[in-house]
């Protein structure tokens, strides 16, 4: 299988999803070293790293990622690591789902997450999420 991706094109939008609420938890990073690895298998990059490595980039990018999403251009950054996957049926579909795990891992609704998930949803096809995500009052 040729891969189409890079590392930092698969894991990008995942350390996004852990990052833009600005809380990073144990349960959602975690769960984005379990999703990655998954994607990461699925689009042929199975022997590349293992879950060590895999957070080991997490924290080697976590600065710069943290960086972008406060910058005025974050719109435009979380764009364009959506818009890599538009035209690739099993990288949305795995991008999507490893997206939402990682959002929903905490138990805890936060709108910044909410808002990428669904603007994930939009950009690859999805009329409206298959999910919905209540907050506590």
């Amino acid at each position: 299988m040729t891969n189409r991706y890079s590392i930092i094109d698969l894991l990008k939008p995942l350390a996004l999803t852990v990052i833009i609420d600005n809380k990073i938890r144990d349960p959602e990073l975690s769960e984005f070293v379990v999703q990655a690895d998954g994607v990461l298998e699925l689009l042929g990059y199975g022997d590349v790293m293992t879950r060590q490595s895999i957070l080991a980039w997490y924290y080697e990018h976590e600065t710069e990622l943290v960086a972008r999403i406060k910058d005025a251009r974050k719109n435009t950054y979380v764009l364009t690591a959506l818009t890599r996957f538009k035209d690739d049926d099993m990288a949305v579909e795995a991008m999507y789902d490893a997206m939402l795990a990682i959002s929903i891992s905490d138990k805890e609704y936060h709108e910044h997450e909410s808002d990428l998930v669904k603007s994930a949803a939009s950009l690859w096809g999805y009329e409206r999420p298959p999910f919905q995500v209540t907050g506590r009052k």
